[in-house]
């Protein structure tokens, strides 16, 4: 029994199988039925509209002559005819020859060759038709010459010319000639059929003479016109092929077409002066005094060191553009098109600088300062000037690595020059004109480290705030042009810091300093709380030093070197709280221990929630692109773009009533005369990124022209 079952199983199995691949098959098979029924019904028409016959109303219609095309029910063909009278002229006798012969069977082949490439139905049907109108042509040619009204001197010649594919019929009439009658008349589907009434038949041979009698007087005023020119009004049949003139599409293209005219380069970056009249309006009409214009460039090179150790950055790049060769040969040509009399350079790799860049900026009449990095970095900082502008008065190397501190333990550096401009007058060069400082740094990177960021930048005010206050005791006014890669993003604590003078830190989150990062979706970060810097560091709240030495000897006098005041702030520091070892140990005199809790107090104190600084500065670009609104972008790489580099100058301000009471000739500062523009993160991801073809670094450089007004001497 189990066995029954199981083949009864089998057996139900194979017919459900079997039952199953007929379904899909029969399936198939109707499907395969559909497509051919649907290609069918789908090519028809056109196999129709390709083979068909001419219709009986094709034949019988009458084509008329209009300018030397043929106007036929309505539309208009053209028969193509011979260029040449002299080929007309031997065919035509060729011709003569061939209708003395003997006339073709049915079965002769036709002369045209594009009718062997008609299908075997249609070329039957073209010999049939071929035969019938020869039989047709023979017997009226019999006719003619059983005509009494021919004399012997007039001869009617026929020019049957096969060319290109098409019958050519001429009627030529000349005198002189003696050839027995007509030899051949045309007569296509009843036109110019004789009749049995004698007169039609002499009525129709007399319109016949007179029409060849003006064609042949038309041809002997024109000697140089053609024959193809006279078209044959006759009905179209099979003999004769009619072809339509091809139709004349436009251009595919929706511009009109202009011609080239001369090549022009794309300039990605153009110069924008600043407006005028927005100047006019916040500064006074003043009395025109001798100025200096110079321009000043900032510029994020890319050491190769960080490139190598950051490749994941440059993906996007091909690799010829990541060679330093290559880029420094874009970088000196993209140096000397802007010809800055500044150059403030960041991440200059050092034996780069001594080996290429300085070796060329030499050459071209700068003179350079270079710092590079604390700690194993091999890049740094560096600030170039033309010595036919300006001359050196003071540098300071700045080092922002202060272990001693605890908060400043990152190698990044600074640079301070203060300068001096010159004019040339006839024959000698003078230092003319308030001086300049130019001051040039590359802050840290890391977003999280918004406390180092403001630490860093509290030193590099610090010394612009000392050369401007070393100026201001000689009686000079100190102009200021603060360039560098300051790590920020616009608008932010940091950038607002600088443009504003003030900050409010208290309990703000050090990565909102600069912006670069939002990490407010992290449970727990770090904030800023006073003071933010140990007094050991030597610089206020209000970033200044907290001793001016300068100025302490200036005021001494005698034979001391440092004054009281200056002896009593270091009392603390770490070498004053060391006991030396030879000195004598005088009972309450030394052999107290200083207690520097009362002071550290005092300073905390001191130190308030809100930093200050006393140089006004405003920047040169205003971060939005003017007209489309999208932001500016000053480097960019695999991660984003954004902006990071600035130039900062003191400007000039509108005078106060004070000073205009005083008639004050103008107010102090810097006039921002033009700046190169930057671009959208959009428009460099159009490039292939940054570095490419165009800009050697992940940094677009930044140019601005200043104009400074000299002294009256």
């Amino acid at each position: 029994m189990n066995l029954r079952k199981l083949y009864e199983n089998l057996a139900c199995h194979t017919l459900l199988t079997n039952a199953t691949d007929i379904k899909v098959r029969m399936r198939r098979l109707h499907f395969r039925i559909m497509i051919g029924v649907l290609l069918f019904y789908a090519f028809y028409p056109l196999t129709w509209f390709l083979f068909r016959r001419p219709s009986e109303a094709l034949k019988r219609s009458v084509p008329q002559s209009v300018n030397g095309t043929t106007v036929w029910d309505g539309d208009t063909f053209t028969l193509r005819s011979i260029q040449s009278e002299t080929i007309m002229q031997d065919q035509s006798g060729e011709m003569k020859e061939r209708l003395k012969e003997p006339v073709p069977q049915e079965n002769t082949p036709s002369p045209n060759r594009d009718e062997e490439n008609l299908p075997a139905v249609l070329q039957k049907d073209m010999k049939n038709d071929a035969a019938a109108q020869t039989t047709d042509m023979q017997t009226t040619v019999e006719e003619e010459r059983e005509d009494p009204k021919m004399g012997d001197g007039e001869k009617v010649v026929l020019h049957d010319i096969m060319h290109d594919n098409q019958n050519e019929k001429e009627i030529s009439t000349s005198s002189g000639d003696n050839v027995d009658g007509i030899l051949k008349i045309l007569t296509l589907d009843g036109s110019m059929e004789k009749t049995n009434c004698p007169e039609q038949n002499r009525s129709k041979t007399e319109n016949r003479k007179e029409m060849l009698q003006a064609s042949d007087a038309d041809t002997s005023k024109s000697p140089d016109e053609c024959w193809d020119d006279y078209i044959v009004t006759t009905g179209p049949g099979l003999a004769q092929e009619v072809f339509c003139p091809q139709w004349s599409f436009p251009a595919a293209s929706y511009y009109t077409t202009v011609e080239p005219t001369v090549p022009f380069e794309v300039m990605w970056r153009v110069w924008e002066d600043v407006d005028a009249d927005s100047e006019s309006v916040l500064t006074p009409i003043t009395i025109k005094t001798a100025s200096l214009d110079f321009t000043v460039m900032s510029y994020n090179i890319l050491a190769q060191d960080l490139l190598e150790l950051n490749q994941h950055l440059y993906a996007h790049c091909p690799l010829e553009v990541l060679q330093w060769s290559y880029r420094c040969n874009l970088l000196l040509k993209e140096i000397e098109k802007w010809a800055p009399d500044i150059l403030c350079l960041q991440e200059v790799q050092e034996n780069h600088y001594h080996e290429h860049l300085h070796p060329v900026l030499s050459q071209r009449g700068y003179i350079c300062v270079y710092q590079r990095r604390t700690g194993t970095k091999t890049d740094g900082c560096a600030v170039c000037y033309q010595s036919s502008r300006f001359a050196e008065a003071a540098v300071s190397k700045l080092e922002f690595f202060r272990p001693e501190t605890g908060l400043l333990d990152r190698h990044n550096v600074g640079v301070v020059l203060l300068l001096r401009p010159l004019v040339t007058t006839e024959a000698e060069v003078k230092e003319a004109g308030p001086p300049l400082c130019v001051a040039n740094t590359h802050l840290l990177f890391n977003p999280r480290r918004g406390d180092v960021k403001l630490a860093q930048l509290a030193i590099m005010l610090a010394e612009i705030d000392a050369v401007i206050k070393s100026c201001k005791a000689r009686g000079e006014h100190c102009n200021v042009v603060f360039c560098g890669d300051f790590n920020s993003i616009p608008h932010l604590p940091l950038y607002q810091f600088i443009t504003t003078g003030e900050l409010s830190y208290q309990r703000m989150p050090t990565w909102m300093v600069s912006g670069q990062e939002d990490l407010s979706y992290k449970p727990s970060y770090h904030r800023l709380f006073a003071p933010l810097w140990p007094s050991s560091l030597g610089i206020s709240d209000t970033c200044q030093y907290t001793t001016d030495i300068n100025k302490t000897r200036s005021q001494n006098s005698g034979t001391r070197g440092y004054s009281h005041e200056f002896m009593l702030q270091l009392r603390f520091c770490p070498a004053a709280c060391v006991r030396p070892e030879n000195l004598v140990l005088i009972p309450g005199v030394t052999d107290i221990k200083p207690d520097t809790s009362e002071d550290a107090q005092s300073y905390e104190k001191r130190f308030r929630d809100c930093l200050k600084h006393q140089v006004d500065l405003e920047s040169v670009y205003k971060h939005v692109l003017p007209g489309s609104g999208f932001p500016e972008v000053t480097t960019l790489h695999s991660e984003g773009g954004t902006t990071v580099d600035y130039i900062f100058y003191s400007p000039k301000r509108p005078l106060t009533k004070k000073q205009r009471a005083y008639k004050t000739s103008g107010g102090k500062g810097l006039k921002l005369v033009g700046s190169l523009s930057l671009l959208s993160e959009d428009l460099l991801w159009s490039l292939n990124g940054l570095p490419n073809h165009i800009f050697p670094s992940d940094h677009l450089s930044l140019v601005a022209r200043f104009q400074l007004e000299l002294d009256d001497a």
